[in-house]
């Protein structure tokens, strides 16, 4: 219902829908009153008087407007029909057609339905009923193509508890949480028979991607922060070792000798496979042909790896090529072989989960005894865990991808044991834009971090005028990607654009007064304007790239248009009228930022395998200057992302993973010459696994005198385990 067309573009009903509909479903229909909903859906405060302001009245009537219009248009074939009572706003629930429990057309049947109708006018009756018809819906009915998965929840942390990980004989599970109170990610242990959970580590960097052996002894895992990489700990408890540096994603060969790992750049869009004795010694490289390997996987007799990898050029920003698939390739050597997963994938309309560090890629987990390649992916708004078998004779994917979980949320980290007992996570995501009060000519901050966005869908993308007094940003709120403003001093925020297909890129001019956005691919790289208060949508540009950054005039402003051969760097002006700043067929030139004078340009520079900087741009008249009078701000071979400029010019931000996560960052610029003065300057740091800029939706930065606005991921999650899985 909320994503019909009845109900997409009116974002308060959807939210008082939804809210209603939720706490009706959860039976806690007491929290179902005016002054509630007045506080959680319209953002009224604490002082809300319903005599004065009579909001929730006039928008429940329109809501039931709308309910009516849904069920006599796009709901007419809906089995189960919502009504919100005039007089009251706690939800009703009814079948349209009752189920017949007796012969067809008898007198019984008639009765039948009729005890039904009274009994799904009660409310609490009527939410049981939809929560068991919909149970059924999402179990029952997928399962000609699926197996039975009767599920157990095992973690009920209010925090994120994810990645687990279950023994082979399925009797421990480990796990990434911050249920420690600490705010950092360690590794858990527990029975999943039930009892206490054990905690294997306790320090302040994050411990994630936890892996069993094979005996169930030892346990494998990552470490972030300036120690990264691959450590063994005793499953019980015990001394730490470190085994590599820089790994991820640990997974023990089925003899328990060996560990297959990766390590990668922070993106991850360069990456290699290393094999290590568990006994330590030198890893020894995998797959070393591909410039991009990840994410490997043994088969069930220890002689292959599955991967992750990529044969393409390593110049573009956002991947490395479209060439990506899931490869076999001999431990002991041999050529690697496509197994073609992808073209299965996307041809049921499978795509990634929805995250900051997967990449756009679907990846394989584990690889069971009954030799399925188990994963997680995205179809519409659902993520979940699927299935593919691999042919014993050939060791190729032998039909179609099988669906094994039905879940409305984010269901991901598959792991099996050996008689094919399941554990996964189920997570919760959620992306807002922040403000950090700075003193931006220090990188002093002046104030805590605040919260600027909030309610339901991803808010990501903001952007700043240059008096800091008006905000836009991206929003999922209202069922895709629209662009949304906001006017700081006032609190007046709206969906500035509201149509069916993804905005992306939005940029607000200097003054405010005008908004530039773009659209992201598969769609023409088009640019337009539209004004701040709302207007007519001019396009400026048909297909020219991503805008990134207005000029400090409003005159014109820059984009960047990249591909797997030649990088650009364009201006575009009001008229349309386009013409190339910079250009690069060795490296990936993105993410630029102009100084308000207008003689600077701070740019990333990413040179294959893996080396990228920032770097300052001299512009003279407007030209670029010469590469060897461009000045390196930041080291190579660090992970940067997003570079601005502070309004006098004499501090570069930026994100880097410098300290091993991903935090705000300012270099010093001497005034004259822009090279960097000192030491780089720690400006806010992200060092906890439940609210990272690792996990934002799409990393973004924008400065201002007073503020400095970002977006911040935060994650939720618990553990799920599910009865063995059918061959």
């Amino acid at each position: 219902m909320l994503g019909s067309t009845t109900f997409r573009y009116s974002e308060r009903l959807r939210r008082f829908l939804r809210f209603v509909a939720d706490r009706q479903l959860a039976g806690d229909s007491e929290q179902i009153k005016e002054s509630v909903l007045a506080i959680e859906i319209f953002d009224r405060d604490a002082a809300y008087d319903s005599r004065v302001d009579s909001i929730v009245r006039v928008e429940a009537r329109r809501l039931r407007e709308k309910l009516t219009a849904y069920y006599a248009a796009e709901g007419q074939g809906s089995p189960v029909v919502i009504e919100l009572p005039k007089g009251g706003y706690v939800p009703t629930f009814s079948f349209r057609h009752a189920p017949q429990l007796s012969g067809s057309g008898s007198s019984g049947a008639t009765d039948t339905r009729g005890r039904w109708r009274l009994l799904l006018k009660t409310p609490v009756i009527a939410g049981a009923c939809v929560m068991i018809a919909v149970a059924l819906t999402l179990w029952i009915r997928p399962r000609a193509s699926g197996p039975a998965l009767p599920l157990r929840r095992l973690s009920s942390d209010v925090g994120l508890t994810f990645q687990p990980a279950i023994s082979r004989d399925g009797k421990l599970v480990a796990y990434s949480s911050d249920r420690g109170g600490q705010g950092n990610l360690d590794i858990w242990l527990q029975q999943v028979s039930g009892g206490a959970p054990l905690r294997l580590t306790d320090d302040p960097a994050d411990e994630v991607s936890p892996t069993f052996s094979p005996d169930g002894a030892t346990i494998a895992y990552r470490a972030e922060g300036t120690l990264d990489g691959i450590f063994l700990v005793p499953a019980l408890g015990g001394n730490h070792t470190l085994l590599a540096r820089g790994g991820y994603r640990p997974r023990f060969s089925p003899d328990g000798t060996r560990v297959a790992y990766w390590t990668g750049e922070r993106t991850f869009r360069a990456a290699k496979i290393f094999i290590v004795p568990t006994s330590g010694g030198e890893p020894i490289p995998f797959a070393s042909d591909f410039p991009y390997a990840a994410y490997p996987i043994w088969s069930p007799d220890g002689r292959y790896l599955v991967f992750v990898g990529c044969r393409g050029p390593l110049v573009r920003e956002e991947s490395n090529s479209d060439d990506w698939d899931w490869w076999i390739a001999p431990v002991a050597g041999g050529a690697a072989a496509r197994l073609s997963a992808r073209q299965v994938l996307s041809g049921q309309g499978l795509q990634p989960p929805e995250s900051g560090t997967s990449h756009h890629r679907i990846v394989p987990d584990c690889w069971t005894e009954a030799n399925y390649l188990l994963c997680s992916a995205r179809r519409g708004d659902r993520t979940n865990i699927w299935r593919l078998r691999v042919s014993p004779n050939t060791l190729q994917i032998s039909g179609a991808a099988e669906q094994l979980s039905f879940g409305a949320g984010r269901e991901d980290h598959p792991s099996v044991a050996a008689d094919g007992t399941l554990v996964f996570s189920v997570l919760t995501h959620k992306s807002d834009v922040w403000a950090l009060p700075v003193h931006a000519d220090t990188a002093q901050p002046t104030g805590p971090i605040a919260r600027l966005t909030s309610g339901q869908g991803n808010c990501h993308r903001p952007a700043l005028s240059q008096r800091g007094d008006r905000l836009v940003y991206l929003s999922d709120r209202s069922g895709n990607e629209d662009v949304w403003v906001k006017d700081l001093k006032t609190g007046v925020e709206r969906a500035l654009t509201a149509t069916a297909q993804n905005e992306g890129s939005p940029l607000l001019s200097p003054d405010g007064s005008e908004v530039a956005f773009g659209y992201p691919p598969p769609l023409p790289e088009s640019i337009s304007l539209v004004p701040f208060e709302g207007g007519r949508v001019k396009q400026i540009c048909a297909d020219c790239g991503e805008p990134r950054a207005w000029l400090p005039d409003g005159s014109a402003l820059l984009f960047q248009k990249l591909s797997q051969h030649e990088s650009l760097i364009g201006v575009l002006d009001r008229s349309g009228h386009t013409s190339p700043l910079l250009q690069s067929s060795e490296s990936a030139l993105f993410s630029p930022s102009i100084s308000r004078d207008g003689k600077w340009l701070a740019i990333i520079v990413r040179t294959p395998p893996n080396d990228a900087r920032i770097t300052v741009v001299p512009l003279r008249h407007g030209t670029a200057a010469a590469k060897p009078d461009w000045i390196s701000v930041t080291e190579p071979n660090l992970w940067v992302n997003k570079p601005r400029w502070s309004p006098s010019g004499n501090y570069l931000y930026y994100i880097s993973n410098r300290d091993g996560f991903a935090c705000i960052w300012a270099n010093h610029l001497d005034p004259a010459t822009k090279r960097p003065v000192g030491a780089p300057k720690a400006v806010m740091h992200f060092h906890t696994g439940g609210s990272s800029l690792d996990t934002a939706y799409e990393q973004e930065l924008s400065v201002t005198d007073d503020r400095l606005v970002l977006e911040i991921g935060e994650s939720f999650g618990s553990i799920w385990l599910a009865a063995a899985l059918r061959p």
